[in-house]
């Protein structure tokens, strides 16, 4: 979820903070150039109040919120709201519409992308993919064909990463993976296939890193390092116009960092 998502749980928040989150939602500019004391005397609360709600949203503090919620506001004025990720076209529109529609959603997605990107973990990410002896690649389905995509690539660099599904053996190439080795994952929502490779390597100790668009994951919870896209698709969908660009985006970006530290 994004920023601007966990803003809108009221689940994750208590009744004062929630009078602040809509001060917040209702005010962005303003409180942009507000201090936490400003915040505070504005809505009414504490300065405790405003950290607590900081540390929910996984912030150190008022400062680093700040700035990330900057980001996502700015991220928002590049987005067409009428895009539809699911269902991005009908089937009676004329064909310059469609091809509109498909535009759209081709560029929104890298917006929204690029706006939940963490460039720090995105580097140790990429750090670990490149120094790890092994990596064992993670992706069923349409995860998998786009893991094969990225595979293929960096074999032109020798880079030789191992796909664990490709005949659904995954469980195992677990049993072969030592603490040394990296396993990536690339699965849009929870696969409920992999619980039994995530005790394995658990007790492995091995380096996880997770891609998908579910936070509530058991994956993210078990992994090192993680990446999550922005979720956009119900289970309605025409196809996976957007899931598959989105995982397709983020491998090229990995590629190509992978490339430029193995090209000096």
């Amino acid at each position: 979820m994004s920023l601007i998502d966990n803003l809108s749980n009221e689940k994750l928040f208590t009744k004062s903070e929630i009078e602040v989150i809509n001060f917040i939602k209702e005010n962005p500019n303003l409180v942009l150039n507000m201090t936490i004391g400003e915040l505070a005397n504005q809505t009414f609360s504490s300065n405790t109040t405003i950290i607590r709600i900081c540390k929910k949203l996984g912030f150190n503090g008022f400062r680093d919120f700040k700035i990330e919620y900057l980001r996502n506001i700015e991220s928002l004025k590049y987005l067409n709201n009428e895009t539809d990720f699911t269902l991005p076209f009908q089937e009676n529109e004329p064909t310059w519409q469609i091809i509109n529609s498909i535009s759209n959603v081709y560029k929104d997605s890298i917006n929204l992308i690029n706006s939940e990107l963490n460039i720090a973990e995105l580097e140790d990410i990429v750090e670990v993919l490149d120094t790890s002896p092994r990596t064992f690649v993670f992706g069923i389905g349409d995860s998998k064909i786009t893991a094969m995509n990225f595979i293929n690539k960096l074999v032109k660099i020798g880079k030789f990463f191992i796909l664990t599904t490709e005949n659904n053996e995954q469980e195992s190439f677990c049993k072969g993976i030592t603490k040394d080795d990296c396993c990536l994952f690339i699965t849009y929502d929870k696969n409920e296939s992999y619980k039994t490779c995530l005790k394995i390597l658990f007790q492995k100790r091995c380096k996880i890193i997770v891609i998908t668009s579910n936070c509530d994951n058991p994956l993210v919870k078990y992994s090192n390092y993680h990446i999550i896209i922005p979720h956009k698709e119900k289970d309605e969908k025409i196809a996976t116009f957007y899931s598959q660009l989105a995982f397709n985006y983020i491998l090229s970006i990995i590629y190509s960092l992978i490339y430029k530290r193995n090209k000096h």
